[in-house]
C-alpha cells in the first residue's frame, strides 16, 4: 500500500502502528508538504472513526495528537492526524522494563493535562492505556486513539466489557456502570502503575480478561512495590470509589511534585504561609494533599520531637484547641482564637479582614471518625494532610488521617457576603496541625467541663429509648467522636442528636413549643432533609462574646417528606428537656 495517494492529497509512506480502531501509517501532506499520521478504519469499526474526528476536533491541547481531518477514499474513512516521532508507553515497557518513578511521573503530568483538558470539555477517552500513549524522545507525552471517547453525557449502554481494556479498567466499569472522568483517572493511575511495576495492576495479563475484570469488580489490586515517590499518588489514583480519587487537574499537581516540573494553565496550588517558611533554622513536616507528600518548613521552635502523636487518647478530654495557631493566618488579617464556638470537638480561628465584621472567615477544625477506612495506616511521626474538597471560593476540606483510625479536619466557611479563597486559610491551619501531631501527642483540656454544660452529657444516652422507639427498629445508637453527638438508623428513617455552641442571641426561627420551663423551636432543615427541633440551653460567655448552646434534633425518613417527621421531633425534644441538667 506505500506510495498509494489517498483522498488525492495524503501519499502513505510507512505503516508506523495499529490503534484500537484501525491501522496508521505515516503519510505526507502533498498539499502543505508536513508529515502526518492516517489511520484507516477497521471493518466494522460502527463509527468510530467519525467519532474520534468529532472529539478529536473539539479538543485542542498539547498532550493529545491533533486531529486535523477525516477524508473518505473508495471504502475506507481515514483520520488525519498530528505526527508524532515516538513509540508508544507499551513499546516502551516491553523493551525497557519498568521505567523509574521519576520519568513515570513526568508522563504522567502531561497525561493528566490532557485528561483535565478533555474532561473539562465534558468528554471523557474510556480507554487510558499504556498502547494509547505516545511518548517522543524528549519525554514528550500524548495521549492518542479517542476512538471510543465519548462526550460525558451520552449514556452507555452494556457492561464493562464494551468499554475500555481489562487490565486499566475502573472498578466501577469492570461492574457495568458507565464511565465518567473519575474512571479516566484510574485508568491513568493503572497507566503509571504499569509502566513503574512492569504490570497490569489487576494482575498478569496471560491469565484473560475475564480474570482480570473478576479482579477489577473484586478490588484485587496488585501490590506496590518498585514506585518509591511515586507510590502515595498511584494510592490516590487507584481509590475504589470514584468520589475518593482527586480530578486530572489534581492529578497533574501531584505527579508533578513527584517529577520536579511545573503543570501549564494549572489551578490553584497548595500554598503555604509565609510564616511556614520563616527564615531559621527549620523542621520538616511530612504533608500530603490528594495523595502527594512533600516537606514544608515550620520554625525551628517546632522541631523538638519526644513523641508524636499515636492516639488521641480519651476522646473527651483531647483537646482540639492545642492543634490550632492563630498566627498562622496573620497575614491575612486579624485571627482570634475560637474556643467556644461549634461542637465540643471544635476548635477554630475568626478571620477578620476589616475593622467591622464584614468580612470573616471561620476556619474551623475538628478531631471526628473518618468516614471511611484507610488503605494504608499512618504512621506517627509522619502524618500527613490530605485533600477532600478544593473549591477555594466555595468549599474547601482537609484531613489528617491518625494512626488510631481517628482523624483531624479542617474546613472553613464565609461569614457574611464576603468570597474569599478558602483553602488559602485551610492549608495553613491543616500543615500547622500536622505539624504538632508529628512532634507530640495531642495535649488534654485545660480542666472539666463548666457544670450544667453540654459537653458533659452524652447524647447517645440523653433520649434514653426514644430514638429507638421513633426510627421503629433494633437500632444501636451510632456515636461520633466524644459522644457529642449520635444517630439512630434503621430502613429508611434516621434520628441524630447533636450539641451545639453558636453567638448569641439565639434565632427562634421555628414554630415554637413549651417544654415546662424549656421551650424548642421546631422547622424543616433543608441540608439534612430532616425535620428539626431546637433547644435553647444555656447562656454562656466564651471569647468575650455572650454564647449559646443547643441541642439539635434531627428526624428524617428517605421516603416521607421532612414536614411529617416534625410530630417526633418535636417528642423527642419534650423527652430530651427534663434530662438536661438544671440551669
Amino acid at each position: 500500500m506505500g506510495d498509494r495517494l489517498i483522498a488525492g492529497r495524503y501519499r502513505l509512506e510507512e505503516r508506523i502502528g495499529a490503534g484500537g480502531m484501525g491501522v496508521v501509517w505515516r503519510a505526507t501532506d502533498q498539499d502543505l508538504g508536513r508529515v502526518v499520521a492516517l489511520k484507516r478504519s477497521q471493518v466494522g469499526d460502527s463509527g468510530q472513526i467519525r467519532r474520534e474526528a468529532r472529539i478529536g476536533a473539539g479538543l485542542h491541547h498539547p498532550n493529545v495528537v491533533t486531529v486535523f481531518d477525516a477524508v473518505i477514499d473508495e471504502d475506507d474513512r481515514w483520520l488525519v492526524m498530528e505526527y508524532l516521532p515516538s513509540r508508544s508507553l507499551a513499546d516502551i515497557i516491553d523493551a525497557e522494563g519498568p521505567l523509574s518513578p521519576g520519568k513515570v511521573a513526568k508522563i504522567g503530568v502531561q497525561l493528566a493535562a490532557a485528561l483535565a483538558a478533555m474532561h473539562e470539555k465534558g468528554m471523557v477517552h474510556r480507554d487510558l492505556k499504556p498502547g494509547n500513549v505516545l511518548v517522543a524522545e524528549d519525554g514528550t507525552a500524548k495521549l492518542t486513539d479517542l476512538g471510543i471517547a465519548q462526550w460525558a453525557e451520552v449514556t452507555r449502554t452494556g457492561g464493562g466489557l464494551d468499554v475500555g481494556t481489562p487490565g486499566y479498567v475502573a472498578p466501577e466499569m469492570a461492574e457495568g456502570q458507565q464511565a465518567g472522568a473519575a474512571a479516566d483517572v484510574f485508568s491513568l493511575g493503572a497507566t503509571l502503575f504499569a509502566a513503574v511495576e512492569g504490570t497490569s495492576v489487576w494482575g498478569d495479563p496471560n491469565a484473560g480478561p475475564f480474570v482480570q475484570l473478576r479482579r477489577a469488580t473484586s478490588y484485587t489490586l496488585e501490590p506496590i512495590r518498585r514506585a518509591g515517590s511515586l507510590a502515595p499518588v498511584l494510592t490516590e489514583l487507584l481509590r475504589r470509589k470514584p468520589a475518593g480519587r482527586p480530578n486530572a487537574v489534581r492529578a497533574a499537581d501531584l505527579l508533578a511534585e513527584v517529577a520536579d516540573v511545573d503543570v501549564p494553565k494549572r489551578s490553584r496550588r497548595f500554598r503555604v504561609t509565609k510564616r511556614a517558611v520563616a527564615i531559621g533554622a527549620i523542621a520538616a513536616v511530612v504533608v500530603l494533599v490528594g495523595g502527594l507528600i512533600f516537606a514544608l518548613r515550620e520554625p525551628a521552635s517546632m522541631a523538638a520531637a519526644p513523641r508524636p502523636a499515636d492516639s488521641v487518647g480519651d476522646l473527651r478530654t483531647a483537646d482540639p484547641c492545642s492543634l490550632v495557631d492563630p498566627s498562622v493566618l496573620r497575614q491575612f488579617g486579624t485571627p482570634e482564637l475560637d474556643t467556644a464556638n461549634g461542637n465540643f470537638n471544635a476548635c477554630g480561628i475568626l478571620l477578620r479582614m476589616s475593622p467591622d465584621d464584614g468580612d470573616i472567615v471561620d476556619v474551623r477544625l475538628e478531631l471526628t471518625f473518618p468516614e471511611a477506612p484507610l488503605l494504608e495506616k499512618p504512621v506517627p511521626g509522619r502524618l500527613s494532610v490530605r485533600e477532600v474538597v478544593g473549591k477555594p471560593e466555595e468549599k474547601c476540606e482537609r484531613v489528617i488521617p491518625l494512626p488510631d483510625g481517628n482523624q483531624v479536619w479542617v474546613h472553613a466557611k464565609h461569614i457574611q457576603d464576603w468570597h474569599a479563597h478558602l483553602c488559602d486559610y485551610v492549608d495553613p491551619v491543616a500543615v500547622h496541625a500536622a505539624a504538632v501531631l508529628n512532634r507530640e501527642p495531642i495535649k488534654r483540656r485545660p480542666g472539666p467541663f463548666a457544670a450544667g454544660t453540654l459537653g458533659s452529657l452524652d447524647a447517645c444516652a440523653l433520649g434514653g429509648d426514644l430514638p429507638k422507639e421513633i426510627v421503629g427498629g433494633p437500632a444501636e445508637p451510632d456515636p461520633v467522636f466524644g459522644n457529642w453527638e449520635c444517630y439512630w438508623n434503621h430502613r429508611d428513617m434516621q434520628v441524630a442528636i447533636r450539641f451545639e455552641r453558636e453567638w448569641a442571641p439565639f434565632e427562634d426561627d421555628g414554630a415554637r413549643v413549651v417544654l415546662g420551663s424549656r421551650e424548642a423551636f421546631v422547622e424543616i432543615a433543608p441540608d439534612w432533609e430532616a425535620c428539626q427541633a431546637e433547644i435553647p440551653h444555656r447562656t454562656f460567655f466564651g471569647n468575650g462574646r455572650a454564647m449559646i448552646e443547643t441541642v439539635e434534633i434531627y428526624v428524617s425518613d428517605k421516603v416521607k417528606k421532612p414536614q411529617e417527621m416534625c410530630p417526633a421531633a418535636e417528642r423527642l425534644a419534650k423527652g430530651i428537656a427534663p434530662r438536661l441538667p438544671s440551669l
